[in-house]
């Protein structure tokens, strides 16, 4: 309703107790046209908890309206809730408080695939394979990984009670932990791969990477590592100054890492490495994939553009936005798209959104495409795209299973489980190969646990082939972590293979890169004089 106040009218609205006032006259159009669409939001706001069959939440209609709104500017400004806000802060500090378990939502469950060495978990005797039944009395059964860590974290020194199912044992076992700091390491493989040969996986950037990095690389190389393999496949991005500090890492001088445009193209910040690095001239190798993307694509294309190294795999994700992360009250966030990044060459890889975020968001990966953005060139000429992701030097197919391997794993999660089995029962040694009398052990504890195999499936050569691996892949994990299992996988990886495979190219380029540089300061020196 409206009533008239001197010259002014003044619109009320009523939502339960709360009344709003809101002058119109004497403002501008965009603040009237403002003022109208809050009227219009606030009325449908009241009458859906009015009239809906199932009401929602003031909470609920809250969150929703303003996801939908960030949801108009593009696919990555995100508004997050106490729970959300709290993770992020946590995965971007690079510690929680937890009981120390790496936990993963099955079929059945969510089962522990590991525990953090020296945590809550390993001190009281929670082993891979162990299924969390209840968290503080309440039954985890229908609930997501996501829902179950919420649960688990918690303040510092607090409680959490866990009911376990373990293979073998009746009832659940009752076990009270206490919630200790845990780090949430972004390096989350590092490893010789060969004799001189590093591995390196950042699965994602925060405040912890740059000093884990840093001391990864200093450790591999104790260990004889002459050359590195960065993998940074299915990595999300996160904190732009930790790849900053990364590509510090691993470029030389003054050199261009990533530049900034916000509104209009307005150039926002470039940065650059310090004039005092020092290149440590290891050759290098990158992995990406469609997973590899935001900070991943900075680091990939500032070792790209600067010829430091050749990037193997898959065209990554396309994602040239930078978001800035305002607090909101302290417990809430606004994820906010504030510019784009442009590689050192001037690339701005942003992949298209415009047409549906189907196709945005669940890209095929598909077989690698010629290139379709503008061509750009490499500080030694070599020609890059932008676009739509940062293009591999040598794009090599991620390695698939058979369909019937990976609804096996999918569905119903077996080698794992079987893994468990297999250690309790026969143990599992370093590099152990699954041989014919463990792959028998197999199928008959498939039989007993009524996961269907014809003896068609059986007997196909390449399903055998992709079972063992998987069944050793497990297995490597349950007895000696997740390195194990990762560097067993590697053995495997057609990209890993084509990143040895391609070391000596590497090296190669970065010492003309060098003399390149070299021979231009030398050149700009003489003009000065």
């Amino acid at each position: 309703m409206a009533r008239w106040i001197g010259r002014h009218w003044m619109w009320t609205v009523v939502l339960g107790t709360a009344v709003i006032y809101a002058p119109l006259a004497g403002r501008t159009g965009d603040e009237r046209a403002k003022q109208r669409s809050l009227e219009i939001l606030t009325e449908v706001m009241g009458l859906v908890q009015r009239e809906s069959v199932e009401p929602p939440t003031s909470k609920q209609i809250t969150h929703s309206a303003i996801q939908g709104m960030l949801h108009t500017l593009d696919p990555h400004s995100n508004y997050m809730d106490e729970s959300e806000f709290r993770m992020m802060r946590d995965d971007q500090r690079g510690t929680f408080f937890g009981i120390g378990s790496i936990i993963q939502q099955q079929l059945d469950g969510v089962v522990v695939i590991s525990t953090v060495r020296g945590g809550p978990s390993e001190k009281v005797g929670i082993r891979a394979g162990d299924y969390i039944r209840e968290i503080d009395g309440k039954s985890t059964e229908g609930w997501t990984s996501t829902q179950a860590v919420q649960k688990l974290r918690g303040d510092k020194g607090t409680v959490v009670e866990v009911a376990i199912q373990r293979a073998g044992l009746p009832g659940l076992l009752r076990i009270s932990l206490t919630r200790a700091e845990i780090p949430s390491n972004s390096v989350y493989y590092s490893f010789m791969l060969t004799p001189t040969t590093g591995f390196i996986n950042i699965k994602d950037f925060g405040e912890t990477t740059v000093e884990e990095f840093e001391k990864a690389v200093v450790s591999l190389k104790k260990q004889g590592m002459k050359e590195l393999i960065l993998d940074l496949r299915d990595n999300p991005g996160g904190l732009v100054n930790a790849a900053v500090g990364i590509c510090e890492q691993l470029l030389g001088p003054d050199l261009v890492i990533v530049s900034q445009r916000g509104r209009d193209g307005v150039m926002v910040s470039e940065t650059r490495t310090p004039k005092t690095s020092v290149l440590d001239p290891f050759p290098l190798t990158v992995l990406i994939n469609r997973g590899s993307a935001s900070s991943s694509e900075i680091v990939a294309g500032a070792i790209q553009d600067h010829d430091r190294g050749l990037v193997i795999g898959q065209t990554s994700w396309g994602k040239g936005l930078v978001q800035v992360v305002l607090s909101i009250g302290r417990v809430r966030g606004l994820a906010l798209t504030t510019a784009r990044y442009y590689t050192p060459s001037g690339r701005c890889i942003q992949r298209d959104y415009q047409h549906g975020l189907d196709d945005y968001l669940l890209p095929e990966e598909t077989k690698e495409a010629e290139p379709k953005g503008a061509e750009f060139k490499t500080f030694l000429g070599r020609k890059v795209y932008g676009g739509g992701g940062i293009t591999p030097d040598y794009a090599v197919e991620t390695a698939k299973l058979t369909n019937f391997v990976a609804t096996l794993r999918f569905r119903y999660s077996p080698f794992f489980k079987f893994a468990v089995v297999e250690k309790e029962s026969h143990g599992i040694k370093a590099n152990q190969i699954p041989d014919d009398a463990l792959m028998a052990r197999f199928r008959e504890w498939a039989a007993g646990q009524k996961i269907p195999i014809t003896d068609a499936e059986w007997t196909d050569t390449q399903n055998q082939a992709d079972m063992r691996d998987q069944i050793a892949y497990e297995c490597q994990n349950v007895a000696f972590g997740v390195d194990g299992g990762r560097r067993f996988l590697c053995g495997k990886d057609p990209q890993v293979k084509k990143a040895l495979d391609v070391f000596t190219e590497a090296e190669q380029l970065m010492k003309k890169k060098v003399l390149a540089e070299k021979a231009q300061g030398e050149k700009t020196i003489a003009a000065k004089l």
